[in-house]
């Protein structure tokens, strides 16, 4: 069997020559594998060289042979070698290629290798290779030289090969661990990059403080809601920084954070109250992270939506309340209607008493129709009034027990105006009131009327027309430029006791009305506030005692329905007062029953007055839809508690003839019987 030999041979530097140390091994092929031992068969020579982890080595030295033998040596334990002979070249080969394995010659032409040894150790990342260090010298100084440098290892002149072996096992495995620990650190670099990006560019504000509560990090967003930079904050103390905190739920939570190192989530405002944050903090190391975010107009809904259920609740129960409160005046307006008729004519003191009595009930009557202030609302009952009389009632009542009071100015030949002077009322009501809080130490409002008639005008907000324009103005402090525009919006307020919903529902009422509320001025001197109504052209006012003429349906059989029992006695009194016949019944079936016998017998009803609302039975609009089954033609009016009802508004849409809101006095109801008439006498 021949066999081939292998040759190492390494030049040995020896103070003023060279001493050329040449290793002779016996090699066949096959027969050594990447441990550099021999196999005991070609088969596992050829798995163990297939299997060998190959790395890019750099091999430094300047003697030739030696450098191509240990070339040889190291490919055949499956390395990828790129041997240089001096330092120059091995700089060009590490600039453009990286190898985690470096055999470096101490002593080389020009710069040595321990000077490169120190030069890479000196880079960035530069302990991410394994460096192994071989010199002619022996000592424990020069090794203890070489360690001091940098490498990783060493090996003295001349090469023991199975020293060199034992090594290169050695360089291999920490090579591997070296390998591992450089991903696990270029993973964790590349997370801390990614977070660092992620939290750079989050809508969420982060800061970070240490265990001595100094921040260590704020991204841009926190700068933005802490109002302050981070060059101005980095190193410095959240609590001298931010002694506003102090005391406040932030400290209490962030302390709580550092001393029980358990995640907080809580919400909390700065010191006026305005912003709201929500606040994430959690333990970090030895310090605390912080998330937080503006979250001011989320509370702001919140608070919107809860403030519009809470209103919403209150206007059930104010409409309600109003409801059965305007049966009980109906009654005491009633009878004291009743009282007067009966009075004896030369009995002034007793018909005194009783107007004034009367007086009083509609000033509770107005009283009542505010509970719905808080309520939905509802559209117009219009009839044709006197503005000049509704603004000196309004006015009157709206200044009534205050420090204020009212300058009129209203012209003779003011028109009147198609309007529900209920709800016109609360629209003077609320801009007093708006005066009365803009003059807390008292003053004067100016109340001013004037025809008006406005010209086409491209982008009006106001058609042209016929209207009157009531102006309302105070000599307070006036409304703040940038919140002028805000005044009518729904639970906008600047009062810390008000709804903010004043304004909004007269600028709703207004426009209902078919006209315009707005501010017309504002400055330090006072505020004025303008609505426009539309005139009511040539039609009377729909109010005066029952004339000659409105006589002429008296006698007639009215059906009253209500199940108010101090209702219907009323009613049947002040119907019986003007002449009517008067049945009355509790509840819808019993009022069709009625109806339909009446009808059989041929002794028909000329009218009908029903309740809007029975409890536990079948209301007025149940009702008339059983009544015009049975009677097309059937005179019915609408009478109801609750002045936001549908029906009052919009009779005629189903099938009413006319509309009778409580409390209602005998005029009112003479009036609405003479209408309702007129109406079937058209149609």
């Amino acid at each position: 069997m021949s066999v081939r030999w292998a040759r190492i041979a390494k030049t040995v530097p020896c103070e003023s020559h060279h001493a050329l140390a040449v290793i002779l091994l016996p090699y066949r092929p096959g027969d050594w594998c990447a441990s550099a031992q021999p196999c005991k068969n070609r088969e596992r020579g050829a798995r163990c060289r297939k299997n060998a982890p190959g790395m890019k080595i750099l091999l430094v030295e300047d003697h030739q042979e030696s450098r191509k033998s240990l070339q040889r040596l190291l490919k055949r334990r499956g390395h990828e070698v790129v041997a240089v002979g001096s330092v120059e070249e091995a700089e060009k080969a590490l600039a453009v290629q990286t190898f985690p394995f470096l055999i470096l010659d101490w002593m080389l032409p020009g710069k040595s290798g321990i000077e490169l040894c120190q030069e890479l150790r000196a880079q960035p990342r530069g302990d991410e290779m394994f460096i192994l260090l071989v010199t002619a010298r022996q000592d424990t100084e020069d090794s203890e030289r070489a360690l001091a440098a940098g490498a990783n290892d060493y090996l003295t002149k001349p090469l023991d090969l199975a020293l060199l072996n034992v090594r290169l096992a050695v360089a291999e495995r920490q090579i591997r661990e070296l390998a591992e620990r450089n991903q696990a650190r270029a993973a964790l670099e590349e997370s801390a990059r990614t977070t660092s990006e992620i939290l750079e560019k989050t809508m969420d504000g982060f800061f970070a403080v240490d265990y001595a509560w100094n921040f260590t990090y704020l991204n841009p967003e926190a700068e933005t809601l802490l109002g302050r930079g981070r060059t101005e904050l980095i190193g410095k103390g959240l609590w001298k920084e931010f002694p506003q905190l102090i005391g406040s739920p932030f400290e209490m939570n962030y302390r709580r954070v550092m001393t029980e190192q358990v995640p907080i989530e809580f919400e909390a405002s700065d010191a006026s109250g305005k912003v709201w944050f929500e606040v994430h903090a959690y333990p970090s190391g030895r310090g605390m992270s912080v998330f937080l975010r503006d979250v001011s107009e989320r509370k702001s809904i919140e608070e919107k939506r809860l403030t519009k259920s809470k209103l919403e609740s209150l206007g059930t129960l104010a409409g309600g309340i109003a409801h059965d409160l305007n049966n009980i005046l109906t009654v005491i307006s009633g009878n004291i209607g009743l009282a007067q008729i009966e009075a004896p004519g030369d009995a002034r003191s007793l018909l005194s008493y009783l107007s004034k009595t009367g007086q009083a009930a509609q000033h509770a009557a107005r009283l009542s129709s505010q509970l719905l202030t808080f309520s939905k609302g509802g559209a117009p009952l219009k009839r044709v009034a006197s503005v000049a009389e509704l603004l000196s009632r309004a006015a009157e009542f709206s200044l009534y027990g205050s420090n204020l009071r009212a300058e009129m100015d209203i012209p003779a030949d003011l028109w009147k105006a198609n309007v529900d002077p209920g709800q016109i009322e609360q629209v003077v009501n609320a801009l007093v009131i708006n005066a009365r809080e803009a003059m807390p130490h008292g003053g004067t409002v100016n109340i001013a009327a004037r025809n008006s008639e406005p010209e086409e005008k491209p982008g009006a907000l106001l058609p042209a027309g016929r209207y009157v324009k009531i102006t309302i103005a105070d000599r307070g402090s006036g409304v703040q430029e940038e919140l002028a525009t805000r005044i009518f919006d729904p639970y906008f307020t600047t009062k810390p006791t008000a709804s903010g919903l004043g304004l909004a529902i007269s600028y709703s009422i207004v426009k209902k009305h078919g006209g315009l509320l707005h501010l017309e001025s504002s400055s330090p001197e006072g505020s004025t506030f303008v609505f426009y109504l539309p005139a009511a052209g040539e039609q009377l006012e729909t109010s005066g005692p029952p004339t000659a003429e409105q006589t002429l349906f008296n006698q007639q059989r009215v059906l009253v329905m209500d199940d108010e029992a101090a209702i219907r006695e009323l009613t049947s009194q002040l119907l019986g007062s003007l002449g009517y016949e008067v049945t009355a019944v509790p509840d819808g079936l019993e009022a069709v029953k009625l109806y339909e016998r009446a009808l059989r017998r041929g002794e028909n009803f000329h009218a009908v007055i029903l309740d809007a609302t029975i409890r536990g039975g079948m209301g007025g609009l149940a009702t008339i839809e059983r009544l015009r089954s049975l009677d097309p033609q059937v005179v019915a009016i609408i009478c109801s508690g609750y002045s936001d009802e549908a029906a009052l508004s919009e009779f005629l849409a189903y099938g009413f003839r006319g509309a009778l809101p409580k409390p209602f006095t005998r005029r009112e109801l003479a009036d609405v019987l003479q209408r309702a008439f007129q109406a079937s006498k058209v149609s």
